[in-house]
């Protein structure tokens, strides 16, 4: 039993052997074994697996020692900023509020007014993988809510592995889930959820590059991106892009 891995060999190994657990018994294990050897980070954008994925860890008594964060980019839903405070008030849980060095207004003022439509590529490396990679020093390890289903890029992604962006260890619980077990979960543990997802939309980012669609053929729609580069493993962090 591998109690405490540090290399990509050891996160690998740890992968197989929880390969065939449940989303809740990983993440049980996760708690169990590894979070006395460092600080883990669960990173949420409140999606519909984000709020499956608090709801678990809300059932797992040493989670508490997980801290929960939330990259707030300026251009967030107010729908989205209205769940963050549900669930802080019905789990009990405070969530950090991550921003970016540079506001909105500073952000136009440098760079020139709606970067996220000339170069939307470049507005995301500076609102989210910039801010996140100072949120992970230090850090053992991560947790996200990808699924297969939902990228090309993600289909790649284990249920344990390691980040070779951002070097530390990654989880991601519901690797293997389909969108109608994440709806199942919700509806069966009454679980609250983004109000949009009621109004066509399917996955959720930053307001102004977000639109009504299924699965991700919302987000950046109009243009050949579908991610972020938060979750994209080819290269490790360095020069202007991580991506």
């Amino acid at each position: 039993m591998l109690l405490f891995p540090k290399t990509k060999e050891e996160w690998d190994k740890l992968g197989e052997e929880l390969d065939s657990y449940s989303a809740e018994k990983v993440l049980e294990e996760i708690v169990k074994r590894l979070s006395n050897h460092g600080e883990i980070l669960f990173l949420t954008a409140f999606g519909p697996e984000g709020c499956v994925i608090l709801e678990i860890l809300s059932k797992i008594d040493q989670a508490k020692q997980i801290k929960i964060a939330n990259l707030d980019t300026g251009y967030q839903f107010q729908e989205t900023l209205e769940l963050k405070d549900k669930f802080e008030n019905k789990y009990n849980l405070s969530i950090q509020i991550v921003s970016p060095e540079l506001s909105v207004a500073e952000q136009d003022e440098r760079y020139g007014k709606n970067l996220f439509e000339r170069d939307p590529d470049q507005c995301c490396y500076m609102r989210k993988l910039v801010p996140l990679n100072k949120l992970l020093e230090g850090k053992y390890a991560w947790i996200s809510s990808i699924r297969k289903e939902q990228t090309e890029v993600r289909a790649k992604s284990k249920i344990i592995e390691f980040d070779n962006k951002f070097q530390l260890g990654k989880i991601n619980p519901l690797v293997n889930w389909t969108k109608s077990d994440v709806w199942k979960y919700i509806h069966e543990n009454q679980i609250p959820y983004n109000l949009l997802l009621d109004k066509g939309y399917d996955s959720i980012g930053c307001e102004p590059c977000t639109k009504p669609g299924q699965d991700r053929e919302g987000r950046w729609a109009g243009k050949d991106k579908v991610e972020c580069g938060l979750h994209l493993q080819d290269t490790k962090q360095g020069g202007e892009y991580f991506i």
